[in-house]
This record gives C-alpha cells, sequence and structure tokens, in this order.
C-alpha cells in the first residue's frame, strides 16, 4: 500500500500545471532541432504531393501534431490565429500530421478547425521528429530558423514576436 501511494505521489506531481505564462514556458521547453523539412515531402489532404521549398520566397512555419495529442489539440486555434495575424507578413502556416489524409480531414471537419492541414510522408520517427507538437520556421530560401518543442500560445504577443524576429 505504501508503495502504491508513493507512486501515486510521484504521478500527481508529474501532472503539475502547465506555466501560465509564455516567459516561463520559454525557460523550461529548450529549443529543440527538428529534421530538414526543406527536403522532406508533404501531401495535401487531397493526395497530391507538395514540398516546402515549393514556397521558396516565403517564410514557412511547420507545426507537427496528431489528432490523439492533447497539446496539439489544445494549440491549433492559437496557430490558425497566429497564422492570421502574420497572412502580411510573407510567413505561411502549414499543420503536418502523419496520419492519413482522412483521418486528417475528418479530425478538422468534425472539431472545425482551420489551416492549411497536410500530411507528411512517411512517419514522424523517420523523419527525426520524436515529440509532439514541435515546431520549425524557415526563411525564404528553405533554410531553418528556430525550432520549438511543446505547446505554446503562438498568437501572444511574446510568441509572434519570436516569430517575426526569427532570423533577424
Amino acid at each position: 500500500m505504501g508503495v502504491l501511494a508513493l507512486l501515486l505521489i510521484c504521478l500527481l506531481q508529474a501532472c503539475g500545471e502547465a506555466p501560465d505564462n509564455v516567459a516561463a514556458a520559454q525557460d523550461t521547453l529548450p529549443t529543440v532541432a527538428t529534421f530538414d523539412a526543406a527536403s522532406s515531402t508533404y501531401q495535401d489532404l487531397q493526395g497530391r504531393g507538395l514540398e516546402i521549398a515549393s514556397f521558396a520566397g516565403q517564410r514557412v512555419f511547420v507545426n507537427y501534431w496528431a489528432t490523439w495529442c492533447a497539446p496539439c489539440i489544445h494549440e491549433l486555434p492559437s496557430l490558425a490565429r497566429a497564422a492570421e495575424a502574420l497572412a502580411d507578413e510573407n510567413t505561411l502556416f502549414l499543420l503536418a500530421s502523419d496520419e492519413s489524409p482522412e483521418t486528417i480531414r475528418q479530425f478538422v471537419e468534425e472539431r472545425g478547425f482551420s489551416g492549411n492541414f497536410i500530411k507528411l510522408n512517411g512517419f514522424f520517427g523517420k523523419h527525426g521528429i520524436h515529440a509532439v507538437p514541435s515546431s520549425s520556421l524557415y526563411d525564404e530560401q528553405g533554410q531553418l530558423l528556430q525550432s520549438w518543442g511543446g505547446a505554446f500560445e503562438w498568437d501572444s504577443p511574446e510568441m509572434l514576436e519570436q516569430i517575426r524576429s526569427a532570423g533577424l
């Protein structure tokens, strides 16, 4: 019984609340490197192939997420608002999952989410993505500017400024 109580205490301690502000989250969630999205292939939800290189001339923000990931789902509305806030600043937002186009499409329709949802060809692990959500920002030539691990309120002033100032 004592061991069970100790395990329960450890579990509850590990499930503490997430930081309330972005600055605190940035201190606890390190910037991570991800795979080279510019050389990876994707599909739109109709099954047509696309490559990050095809968006040359724009900054491309790619968020890696999954339909089963609660933090991913939580940040989707803020990603849509951030995409809208940065639409006139030459920054394209793509939301990439390794699930089937049908699964992604059904999830998006059922939940009423908006955005540029795409499918990563292959599985996350094959491409060096070991945790979701994670996000990467690429410059106009497809070079990685910055990566983030974890969920954020992407439309907060702090995160919008990080996206705007990356690579400057």
